[in-house]
């Protein structure tokens, strides 16, 4: 039976993360690719959740047809809200729970790169840190509506005897915040914004519930099922940018897609979310990240 990456559910309390995304090099050699992943595959003191593109996982694995992969498409939104792909091929995501947590990661950050420099391009780098208590630069917890025990497992991970079981689809989007916009508002206005009180992320009720509220827009159901993700984002900042970087994972890629579709206003119904005033998307990949059997076995 596979079993499921562990840095992806194991990351609760870990304050240090990293996040790498890389594009292949035109003409490369997989089987060189291949064979440099094995080696930076186990990180020494570190978490690491390694992640595909499709076109690469195409290239990895030709005999594995992952139902509903597919190359993260631009979406053009409403009032001037766009939504870019920038699609990869390589994605890292280390995190570590020890005060010596950013040592480690960069510790792996320099053998990945290393690995990989004849072989890809560096496309995406950023540093997650814990904020606070596990709050979003805008001062809202982030992840409160997250599936909790088994229920973790059972929405982000593709069932068994599926192809591709134990795996999961991820999302990736780095988004910057517009923070002097946001903290204008009024705490009553941001909350409303959001859909959850700020100072103990209680959601809204009733008519206090704005339609185009955060919270409202990424409610959504598919095939008369609510889309549950499992959120693993995590805020970055410098004085000068700051955001956050949404990563998350499910065992559909459409739950993803209605997400954001809802989001940008593109489902038909006039609407869309707030938030988007004042935190804008800079990029987007989809991927799949496969169990730790498959990796096991397509590094072997």
């Amino acid at each position: 039976m596979a079993v499921a990456q562990i840095g992806i559910f194991n990351s609760d309390i870990s304050t240090h993360h990293y996040y790498l995304e890389f594009s292949l090099n035109a003409d490369v050699n997989i089987s060189e690719v291949k064979r440099q992943l094995a080696i930076i595959a186990t990180p020494d003191k570190a978490h690491l959740v390694m992640a595909f593109g499709p076109r690469c996982w195409q290239r990895l694995r030709p005999e594995m047809n992952i139902e509903g992969l597919s190359s993260f498409k631009a979406i053009k939104g409403m009032e001037g809200h766009n939504c870019p792909t920038t699609q990869q091929d390589l994605f890292f995501w280390l995190h570590c729970p020890t005060e010596r947590g950013h040592s480690y990661n960069l510790d792996h950050v320099f053998n990945i790169t290393a690995a990989l420099k004849e072989l890809a391009t560096l496309t995406l780098e950023i540093q997650g840190v814990k904020y606070h208590d596990s709050r979003d630069l805008t001062g809202f917890v982030d992840g409160s509506a997250n599936p909790k025990g088994e229920h973790k497992y059972l929405e982000s991970l593709i069932p068994d005897g599926q192809e591709g079981e134990k795996g999961s689809y991820l999302l990736t989007q780095k988004w910057v915040h517009n923070l002097k916009k946001f903290n204008h508002l009024l705490q009553q206005k941001q909350e409303q914004v959001i859909g959850r009180t700020k100072s103990d992320s209680i959601e809204l009720e009733g008519e206090a519930m704005p339609k185009n509220s955060h919270v409202s827009r990424t409610d959504a159901e598919l095939d008369g099922k609510a889309a549950k993700v499992y959120r693993r984002s995590m805020p970055f900042g410098t004085s000068e940018e700051n955001g956050l970087y949404f990563v998350s994972f499910s065992n559909q890629q459409a739950r993803h897609q209605i997400q954001l579709d809802r989001m940008f206003g593109v489902v038909g119904d006039g609407i869309y979310d707030r938030l988007l005033d004042f935190s804008q998307a800079k990029s987007s990949s989809y991927w799949f990240a496969p169990s730790q059997t498959s990796l096991d076995d397509l590094f072997a």
